[in-house]
């Protein structure tokens, strides 16, 4: 038996160091490749749901199935970690609005804000603005009864409904990640504010910072979730 189950929904958005943390805690982990594999039945401790590039509101059946899953987990109150696209489906899942954002965030991004009335401790010991990892263009309406936990300017970036969290920053990625989705994504980022090449010598100076803020989180989110394996 596995204790955390990943959706993985594209082959190059792995679980990076968040999976690297979990395992290090002794947690066993699945991962399902969602485009081919089937959801097994809801029996952890913890589900992951990742980013791709594909939209919360395309019609495909396995985006159906998570969200499915994800409404399970929340009734089971077993926790939920959504990353970007997995944060725009747990909106989705609790009945909040998906929609294409005021324009793309994509590169390293010092602009988050914790939300200062916010009573969670996820964000506890990261200073406010705090550094992570855009790729997005979609973003969400906080759902209703959900606490809003982080945000910038143009953008709501983190939430917390009952055992369903959802960021739609990226602080699981290592450099190999980020080189990876440059060299190979078939997105459009020729966009005046976006430079791949600053992105790329920008890695060696802003990772330490995500990695940092990646472990501080982990840690609250075990602690405040209560994670612990099967």
């Amino acid at each position: 038996m596995s204790d955390v189950l990943v959706i993985q929904n594209a082959r190059l958005e792995g679980p990076g160091t968040i999976g690297d943390l979990l395992k290090a805690d002794g947690f066993k982990i699945q991962t399902i490749f969602a485009k081919k594999e089937k959801i097994p039945k809801l029996n952890h401790a913890m589900v992951l749901v990742l980013g791709a590039p594909e939209s919360a509101n395309d019609d495909l059946k396995y985006l159906q199935n998570e969200i499915v899953l994800i409404q399970e987990s929340v009734r089971a109150g077993v926790p939920v970690l959504g990353i970007c696209l997995g944060s725009q489906l747990i909106a989705k899942a609790l009945g909040a609005r998906v929609y294409p954002g005021p324009k793309k965030e994509i590169g390293f991004y010092h602009d988050l804000i914790v939300e200062p009335k916010s009573k969670s401790h996820l964000f506890e010991g990261i200073s406010s603005p705090f550094t992570v990892f855009h790729w997005h263009g979609d973003t969400f309406d906080i759902p209703d009864g959900a606490e809003r936990l982080a945000y910038s300017d143009l953008y709501n970036q983190a939430f917390r409904y009952g055992s369903a969290v959802g960021v739609q920053f990226h602080l699981e990625v290592d450099r190999n990640i980020v080189r990876s989705w440059l060299e190979n994504t078939t997105e459009n980022i020729n966009l005046p504010y976006i430079d791949p090449n600053k992105i790329l010598s920008d890695i060696e100076s802003e990772m330490p910072k995500i990695e940092k803020n990646m472990e501080l989180f982990y840690k609250n989110f075990r602690s405040e979730l209560g994670l612990t394996k099967v």
